[in-house]
């Protein structure tokens, strides 16, 4: 099936971070391997960025327009999408934002009708809590979803995860005794996450280095698109008086990056899912409201540990790095948290994401 249009309408920010562009493009990446006409509908010159960055990591380019409006009030949009369906319209329009309510939808299908477009509709949602008027629903909760919804297609559970096809190409190795870190909060870390560890683990008056034993541990530390400048100073000065410390910005090569990692701390986004296909053992925590119940679902499954939300737990750095220093010559526990995790993520979610679009296209 060719020149199909499709629309993918994301956006990225310090506030609701990369996680939302990062999967679409993945799902935009399998559309246009197969023939689709593709383009990225983005509020404003910030999510233009995080898509212009993240592209750059890939070698990718993708179309997109800029509406300059504000991504938290999608139905201002209206206006500019009526204009826009007198000369186009995509055959399937998908959306990933947590403003698109469910009045956001009614109205949205309303212009459509008015406009006399067949205009299929989808959305990637990440509470389960409320049903919404579209063609497809996207939740990869892995923690089980409760079918709440009326949407023709359902793509209900952790094997819709679009996981970028390199992830799961991985022969991952769980090595005897693990001595590097991968760390990650996504493109921001408003609670200072990685700081806070890195400091437990090197600076000398912290109260873990005093029972526990960190020579020799390496860490890897990804530096989000949004991290401030500041921040970024004080990270760069960290990994000045410590060689262990490795920053990394714009990785072009993630999956390889963290495969040579012998486990890992992350929040509860895209990239635990990321870290689950290759078999990255992993500590994860929550900074949003949508993280808690993927790394929560993880815990309980064994395919990951579950440290606390850093919202809220004073005690999650102590936590994250007495778990990871334990972790460190516990072979078997590794290894049964590496297997179980890549038995759950299979990568194939964003194959089959598409191959439901296509579907209905048909």
């Amino acid at each position: 099936m060719e020149n199909r249009k499709i629309w993918i309408k994301a956006n990225g920010n310090e506030d609701i971070a990369t996680g939302h562009i990062r999967r679409c493009m993945t799902i935009a990446d399998e559309l246009i391997r197969r023939g689709m006409d593709v383009e990225f509908i983005l509020a404003d010159d910030d999510s233009a960025h995080v898509l212009r960055v993240l592209s750059d990591q890939d070698n990718t380019v993708f179309n997109a327009r800029i509406l300059h409006t504000d991504y938290s009030k999608p139905e201002e949009e209206f206006e500019i999408f009526s204009e826009f369906f007198k000369e186009e319209a995509p055959d399937f329009f998908l959306i990933d934002s947590y403003y698109a309510t469910r009045e956001y939808f009614a109205g949205l299908k309303e212009l459509i009708a008015r406009s006399g477009r067949n205009i299929k509709l989808g959305l990637i949602d990440d509470f389960g809590k409320n049903d919404y008027p579209v063609d497809l629903i996207v939740n990869y909760d892995i923690s089980g979803v409760k079918d709440i919804y009326s949407a023709r297609v359902k793509l209900l559970g952790e094997q819709y995860a679009p996981i970028r096809p390199a992830f799961s190409k991985i022969d991952y190795q769980v090595r005897p005794r693990a001595r590097r870190v991968f760390l990650s909060t996504g493109g921001t870390d408003p609670n200072l996450v990685i700081k806070n560890i890195l400091t437990e683990i090197y600076e000398g008056d912290s109260p873990c280095r005093k029972v526990l034993d960190v020579t020799g541990l390496e860490c890897e530390v990804i530096v989000g698109t949004f991290f401030e400048e500041d921040y970024r100073r004080e990270l760069e000065a960290l990994s000045d008086r410590h060689k262990e410390i490795t920053l990394h910005e714009q990785v072009t090569n993630m999956p390889e990056l963290m495969s040579s990692c012998d486990y890992a701390v992350s929040a509860g986004g895209a990239t635990l899912y990321e870290l689950c296909a290759v078999g990255v053992p992993t500590v994860a925590f929550s900074m949003a409201d949508n993280q808690v119940d993927f790394a929560i679902g993880f815990d309980k499954l064994g395919a990951a540990k579950y440290a606390g939300d850093a919202r809220k737990d004073h005690r999650l750095v102590q936590k994250i790095v007495t778990w990871g220093t334990a972790a460190v010559d516990n072979l078997g526990f590794r290894k049964r948290m590496s297997d179980k995790a890549r038995s759950i993520i299979d990568g194939k979610g964003t194959e089959k994401i598409v191959d439901a679009i296509v579907g209905l296209l048909v």
